[in-house]
């Protein structure tokens, strides 16, 4: 019987080989999975705001008195990204856009409602009539090295009720 104890060259060899293998795909592996989780956190994070917010607009915009509706833009601002009016228990609506924040103010009180927004339009996507109101709205998240997720809603029209 051969009592000699230790590892041979050809264990010892594999051992590195494994080793090593582990060591280049690891990092990777693992960026990769960061990666992911960032992106798929983000898509998540920019899908909620987008459902929130359009159902913030919606609520309070069919309760609006039409004859009060004004779309506008303002100064620094995308074409027709802000719209006021007047609620049928007479506060005073308005929703905008002001670089990435899609602000909501009410009689004079300003709140933020997303700090992911890319785009806001509204629109009257018939000019016979005004009680129909065209919401368009594309959210966006830095992810990974600077990448940007970007989502965006189709359009939603609203009918104005009142």
């Amino acid at each position: 019987m051969n009592s000699e104890r230790g590892y041979s060259l050809v264990e010892i060899m594999l051992v590195v080989t494994i080793i090593g293998v582990i060591a280049m795909v690891g990092p990777r592996l693992m960026v990769q999975l960061q990666n992911f989780y960032l992106q798929t956190t983000a898509r998540a994070e920019i899908q909620r705001d987008a459902r929130s917010t359009v159902d913030v607009i919606n609520r309070f915009l069919r309760q609006g008195k039409y004859r009060t509706i004004i779309i506008d833009s303002p100064a620094t601002q995308g074409p027709y990204s802000r719209i006021r009016f007047t609620h049928v228990d007479g506060r005073n609506f308005e929703f905008s856009q002001s670089g990435s924040k899609l602000l909501q103010k009410v009689d004079g009180v300003t709140t933020t409602l997303s700090r992911n927004l890319m785009y806001l339009a509204f629109t009257f996507p018939r000019s016979d009539y005004p009680r129909l109101v065209s919401v368009s709205i594309t959210m966006q998240k830095s992810t990974y090295k600077g990448e940007k997720r970007a989502l965006e809603l189709t359009v939603q029209k609203i009918r104005v009720m009142n």
